[in-house]
C-alpha cells in the first residue's frame, strides 16, 4: 500500500505536466501600423470598388494599416486582410509622405478599366510640421524642374501652340453688404 501510494505521489504530478497543455510562446502584435474607421466601409479582397467583399468594418472600429495604392489603404482587421478607401481609416501613427511614391504614380501606365478614387491633400499635422527640416538638395531638384522662357517657347513652337493674352481676373468686390439692423432711421 505504501509503494502504490508513493507511486501516485510521484507519478501524479507528471501525468497530470504531460496532460496539460505545453507552454504557450507570446502572441505576436498585428502587423501594422494602428489604426481607426472613420466611417462605416466594407473590406475588400483587392483594391477596387468591383471587389469582393470580405468583412463590414464600422466607424470607430480598431484596425491595423498594413500599405497603400493609390486611393485605398490596405488592412488588417476582424481576423482578414483586405482594402477600404483611404478616406475611410486614419492610422494613429503619423509618419512622413512618401513623396517617392507619388513620382512614381506618374510613370506607371493607366488602366482605364480601373477606377482611382482622388483623395483631397488634408494638410500637414503637428507632428509632420515639427518634423520639418530644410533640405537644400530637394529645393534644387525642384529648381532642376523648371524650364527655361527658351525652351518653353522651342516647345510651344513644335507642338504648334499659339500665344493667348489672358487678362487678370478682376479685383473681388467687397461682399459685406449691411446688415438691416446697422441702418439707422
Amino acid at each position: 500500500m505504501k509503494i502504490r501510494a508513493l507511486l501516485l505521489a510521484v507519478l501524479l504530478p507528471g501525468l497530470a505536466l504531460a496532460m496539460s497543455t505545453p507552454p504557450q510562446a507570446p502572441v505576436a502584435a498585428a502587423p501594422g501600423n494602428a489604426g481607426i474607421m472613420l466611417r462605416d466601409d466594407v473590406l475588400r479582397a483587392s483594391p477596387g470598388a468591383a471587389a469582393e467583399g470580405v468583412a463590414k468594418l464600422g466607424k470607430g472600429d480598431k484596425v491595423r494599416v498594413l500599405a497603400g495604392d493609390g486611393g485605398w489603404t490596405q488592412l488588417y482587421a476582424a481576423g482578414k486582410t483586405g482594402w477600404v478607401r483611404i478616406l475611410s481609416v486614419k492610422s494613429e501613427v503619423s509618419t512622413p509622405p512618401d513623396l517617392g511614391a507619388l513620382a512614381e504614380a506618374g510613370k506607371r501606365p493607366s488602366d482605364p478599366g480601373r477606377v482611382v478614387a482622388v483623395a483631397g491633400a488634408r494638410g500637414l499635422d503637428e507632428v509632420e510640421l515639427k518634423a520639418a527640416r530644410f533640405n537644400p538638395e530637394e529645393l534644387a531638384l525642384l529648381d532642376s524642374y523648371a524650364a527655361s522662357r527658351a525652351d518653353a517657347e522651342q516647345f510651344a513652337q513644335l507642338a504648334s501652340l499659339t500665344r493667348r493674352d489672358v487678362p487678370y481676373p478682376p479685383k473681388p468686390e467687397s461682399r459685406a453688404t449691411p446688415s438691416p439692423m446697422s441702418k439707422q432711421p
